[in-house]
């Protein structure tokens, strides 16, 4: 019997619930006088300076970061863009290059380093554009949450004895006077900024600047921290300004009385609550806008208690997004003089709300697509505008084991109903990548060296394909594979800025899945399947899909011939699944023969004899078997004498270098994990067995059984009935293609029956 799980009661949910909220409520909700907020600018001045290209840029390193090496360079992987608000759901793949060049611009935002820009991120449709921003703002909403991230503003209070005649003192001192006139213990009217306005604008400009250079010095941050033009040069806004000129007059110019009005608040970004994120659609919107505040709205209790200010309501995305991000979605989609207003945004950074100019301090970026983006350059009037833009090209995705992580997160559903078999999304990937590669002309580069341009000049859409995502091409040899250094693969993977801007969109292959899915009549999704829904794509023509106009270069952009090309490939994967899985082999038995040749290299590469265990007698050591494994790996007489020596440097290495794992042996000793250092010799020795073998195989009774046989239930039940002996190869078979590949019977069925009609009748 089942241990019960323990049962929650109503009142630990409701703990838990308050619990959590409390704990996220307490520090987020901050606020104080302008006094305390004073004591916190001067113990993190830096914190409390920080303009919104620097929050942002601080709240990018917050989530952290890691590099590895793609195609031969140091690449970065922000975390943030690997969606650790959902686990994953949004993460983006593949465009670590794209991101670290968004970075880096917002790195020079944040260090003032010349003119702010408009950053646009340029690339074909369907490229996550919109999910890289996406993530930003939900960043910022995490990060302004959190102590490092806190950013503050201000509102304006009122007590009930405001408008006390004859009342003994304004401002300090008042709650000693029996007055309550700033509203320090029980507001009767506040009005937070509407603009999210600094703090630190309410202290008058002329003495700003010294204030925060002492603060600074005194930080010990001076040398390496600029402050911030923007917070010495910032102005109120047009209701604070008159608001506090209006109090300046009454407590005839006492600052520290018109501060008394003042409560600092912390403000946490949020894109839903209209605070610090403004998305902005490419039509029917109204950015920016001021009205009267008439007395029956919210502001009239200000407007009673100051009636002499004309006070106005502001309207529009910058003032949700100020302080923070403002995203243009389709931003070019919009005529070009209604963008204009941008140029001021960047270059003053002011907005005008009809007739009323307020300071503003936002990180403006937008997405665009191809079409948008050349109608935009044509466009005479935009000349200035695209002065102040930064572009950064979102391109389709060019590694394949990335773009595949993208169809398997969008089948993660999915596979819960439908059955898909190994290497299916992964033909749709490398076919998707294969169309948008193109051609090196690397091969008559005159500073290549020959030997590396010939090698280049092998490359074909699938093999670059591969080498892109870190596999070395099958179709070279071991020596060839060496002309492809570190920095020969940088170079070509940067040879064209533009490559990936054109080829086959993902959210063609991700409907193909989509429809395939609908299928209720397929046991299982295979990479079949994928082949003729992609061929069916090819004949529908460029008039239904642009990228298929591009024109044939040799094998690239030859799209009808990229299925030939990936159904042979997957020939060859389901061949060596199927060959591996239908014997038994003891790993033991080839590790073994893989050391008795090491033991007769060795000593053939030292020139030394080796001593007969039977005879006791030296003998050189055995060219037949070492020619034997050689022969097996397609090693060229001129070829031998490298690869016996490179043999034994990689156990050498793995032994040395730490490249190979370690792992204990019978003995207790540490031995070298010798299937780590020598896969491919092991699938080699291992087809060779199989050749040996597959002569006594009935591959007659194995078809049988899986024609006859839906299920695995009703084969299992079959065997039970009849003994194994008969079915032992199907079930052999079968169970080592599900525990070493994935497969289970409805997938495994109809590859194994395509494997025995169509290879091995062609034997």
């Amino acid at each position: 019997m089942s241990a019960s799980k323990p049962q929650l009661s109503e009142k630990d949910i409701t703990d838990f619930v308050v619990r959590e909220n409390l704990e996220r409520y307490t520090g987020a909700a901050w606020q104080g006088s302008f006094t305390e907020y004073l004591a916190q600018v001067a113990k993190d001045p830096y914190r409390h300076t920080r303009t919104a290209y620097q929050l942002v840029y601080d709240m990018i390193m917050h989530y952290g970061h890691e590099g590895f090496e793609d195609s031969g360079e140091e690449v970065r992987r922000y975390r943030l863009f690997d969606d650790p608000f959902n686990g994953g759901k949004s993460a983006i793949y593949g465009l670590e290059r794209t991101i670290e060049r968004l970075v880096k611009f917002i790195r020079s935002g944040a260090r003032e380093g010349g003119k702010e820009r408009i950053f646009i991120l340029h690339g074909p449709v369907g490229t996550a554009k919109t999910s890289i921003l996406d993530l930003m703002a939900r960043g910022l909403e995490g990060y302004t949450a959190t102590d490092e991230g806190a950013v503050y503003s201000f509102a304006w209070r009122f007590g009930k004895d405001f408008h006390s005649e004859g009342a003994p003192g304004l401002g300090f001192g008042q709650a000693a006077a029996g007055g309550d006139y700033a509203g320090i213990k029980n507001p009767v009217a506040v009005l937070p900024s509407q603009m999210h306005e600094h703090p630190l604008f309410l202290i008058p400009r002329a003495v700003r600047r010294d204030l925060l250079t002492q603060l600074f010095e005194r930080a010990g941050i001076s040398a390496r921290r600029a402050i911030p033009h923007k917070i010495i040069e910032g102005e109120l806004d047009f209701n604070s300004k008159q608001i506090y000129d209006f109090l300046m007059r009454r407590y005839k110019g006492d600052w520290l009385k018109v501060m008394d009005h003042v409560l600092v608040q912390r403000m946490v970004f949020s894109e839903s609550g209209g605070t610090g994120i403004a998305k902005i659609p490419p039509e029917g919107n109204v950015e920016t806008a001021s009205t009267p505040v008439t007395i029956d709205e919210n502001f009239k209790y200000i407007a009673n208690l100051i009636s002499s200010v004309s006070l106005v309501r502001f309207h529009g995305k910058y003032v949700r997004g100020n302080r923070g991000l403002v995203h243009y979605s389709d931003i070019f989609k919009k005529p070009v003089g209604y963008l204009q207003h941008l140029l001021s945004a960047v270059e003053e950074h002011k907005m005008d709300f009809s007739e009323v100019s307020c300071d503003i301090d936002v990180m403006i970026i937008g997405t665009t697509n191809l079409a948008e983006y050349s109608a935009i350059r044509a466009d005479p009037l935009s000349k200035a505008l695209r002065s102040r833009i930064r572009k950064i090209d979102v391109p389709y995705l060019l590694n394949y084991q990335d773009e595949e992580k993208i169809y398997n997160r969008g089948l993660r559903m999915a596979r819960r109903y439908h059955k898909i078999a190994p290497h299916t999304t992964e033909m749709a990937a490398l076919w998707a990548v294969m169309s948008r590669v193109q051609k090196s002309d690397l091969p008559h580069s005159t500073d290549v060296p020959e030997e590396t341009r010939q090698v280049l000049s092998k490359l074909t859409p699938l093999s670059k394909t591969l080498l892109y995502a870190g596999e070395y091409p099958p179709n070279l040899s071991g020596k060839e594979r060496q002309q492809l250094t570190r920095e020969v693969r940088k170079r070509l993977r940067n040879e064209y800025p533009d490559e990936g801007m054109d080829g086959i969109p993902t959210r063609i292959l991700q409907n193909l899945f989509a429809d395939l899915c609908e299928d209720d009549d397929s046991d299982c999704i295979t990479p079949f399947s994928v082949f003729k829904l992609l061929d069916q794509v090819v004949e529908q023509g460029p008039v239904n899909y642009d990228f298929l106009a591009r024109q044939r270069d040799d094998s690239y952009h030859d799209f009808r011939g990229f299925t030939t090309v990936l159904r042979m490939r997957y020939d060859e994967i389901i061949s060596s699944e199927i060959e591996n899985s239908i014997i038994n082999v003891d790993n033991n038995e080839i590790e073994a023969r893989i050391r008795e040749y090491l033991k007769h290299v060795t000593a053939y590469n030292r020139k030394e004899k080796l001593r007969n265990e039977v005879t006791g007698r030296d003998q050189e050591p055995d060219d037949k078997l070492m020619r034997r494994l050689e022969s097996l790996m397609d090693v060229e007489d001129s070829e031998r004498d490298f690869f016996r020596f490179k043999m034994v440097s990689r156990l050498t290495n793995a032994l040395t270098g730490g490249t190979g794992h370690i792992k204990a042996g019978d003995s207790g000793v540490a031995r070298i994990d010798f299937y780590e250092v020598y896969s491919d010799v092991f699938k080699v020795i291992h087809r060779s067995l199989y050749k040996e073998k597959r002569d006594r195989i009935n591959w007659n009774n194995i078809k049988r059984d899986l024609e006859k046989h839906s299920s695995r239930e009703a084969l299992d039940k079959t065997v039970e009935k009849e003994g194994k002996s008969d079915h032992a190869p199907t079930i052999t078979l079968l169970d080592n293609l599900e525990k070493s590949y994935g497969y289970v019977y409805e997938c495994a069925r109809p590859i194994v029956l395509y494997f025995i009609e169509r290879r091995l009748a062609n034997r």
